[in-house]
């Protein structure tokens, strides 16, 4: 069983029905496939409950989880609080005192950020093909100097860059993120169509 992100719910429901939803591992089309057990996914304030939906792939025999981009997948917290953890890391907080800020076990933020260290280089080159096939100039970037640096503003300007083309504001900067890169901290990111 994998997950897999879709920014809209309701257009997942949609693709769904119509055959347009397509199995990562076969690339046949997936079908509806009940829900997956209800989980509390933690915001930067309060819960949400979440009961994501199964799909099946009737070809290869496999099922995968469906997630709205809000979530990310394998975590109990919400993409904008790991994006949260991201970002001050980036600047140079260390996971004690990011857990502290966020309300967060220690031990959960450092699991985040040694994902994303072990990805960084897999997402900072997914958030810089996701810019230029987007077609967005976003100017010379800033000149970050370690691996996640360079992550989180490569992602930055792939989320702004699917803003402005698809003038798109109902998700936020890191809903986008989670979505384009197939999961942020799982999984392998994603690369725009023809890449």
């Amino acid at each position: 069983m994998s997950a897999s992100v879709m920014i809209y719910p309701d257009v997942l429901e949609a693709w769904l029905a119509a055959g347009r939803v397509r199995c990562p591992g076969c690339g046949e089309s997936l079908a509806p496939w009940g829900y997956a057990r209800e989980r509390e996914v933690r915001l930067l304030r309060g819960s949400r409950l979440l009961r994501p939906r199964r799909a099946r792939c009737e070809p290869c025999q496999t099922t995968h989880v469906l997630l709205p981009s809000w979530s990310v997948p394998r975590r109990r917290d919400a993409a904008e609080v790991i994006g949260r953890a991201l970002v001050l890391k980036a600047g140079g907080a260390g996971h004690r005192t990011i857990a502290e800020r966020l309300g967060r076990p220690p031990g959960t933020v450092r699991g985040w950020l040694r994902a994303s260290a072990r990805r960084a280089d897999a997402l900072h080159r997914c958030g810089v093909l996701w810019t230029v096939a987007l077609g967005e100039e976003l100017g010379r970037p800033q000149l970050p100097t370690l691996p996640l640096q360079h992550a989180v503003e490569a992602l930055g300007r792939a989320a702004v860059a699917w803003r402005l083309r698809f003038h798109d504001p109902r998700a936020s900067p890191w809903e986008t993120i989670v979505a384009l890169t197939g999961g942020l901290l799982h999984g392998r990111p994603r690369d725009p169509p023809g890449y």
